[in-house]
């Protein structure tokens, strides 16, 4: 079992249980797949990573040998309903883009939040309420406008 971290002295002898525990122990080995990774480590202890090459993966032993994400544990972005986003994914990167046909249907009122990309700020989205949208008719917005915005 690795026993953490040593720093060794200047003619200090190295022994084997020094190599085993401070040096392959507490290195990431390199295999060309798990076959070859488990013909070498015969007794690998929690907290072992490895690399498997075939795989491009590398590996946690925790009682078995897990794959190693490291990112997270997102397994899932799914977008299916009403949410208003398309895309998704189960592996990999997920996209997600804006779908308001796939949003449902709302009574709106003057403190529902609208979002909008500012103009003035790279079209940033920000957000804005149906009451300050209304507000715009008194600076020559028509009501028009407003009416095709759900006001």
């Amino acid at each position: 079992m690795a026993n953490g971290f040593k720093v060794f002295s200047t003619g200090e002898v190295l022994t084997a249980a020094d190599v085993n525990d401070y040096l392959m122990e507490q290195s990431i080995p390199i295999f060309a797949n798990a076959t070859a990774r488990d013909a070498q480590i015969t007794s690998p202890i929690e907290g072992q990573f490895c690399y498997l090459a075939d795989s491009n993966v590398l590996m946690l032993y925790n009682g078995s040998w897990a794959n190693f994400i490291g990112d997270g544990d997102i397994t899932a972005v799914n977008t299916a309903g009403t949410s208003g986003l398309s895309g998704g994914a189960t592996t990999g990167a997920a996209n997600l883009t804006i779908a308001p046909n796939s949003a449902t249907s709302a009574t709106v009122t003057t403190s529902d939040i609208v979002l909008i990309g500012d103009a003035d700020d790279s079209n940033a989205v920000k957000k804005t309420t149906v009451q300050d949208i209304l507000n715009l008719s008194s600076g020559g917005a028509s009501i028009g406008m407003i009416l095709a915005l759900g006001g």
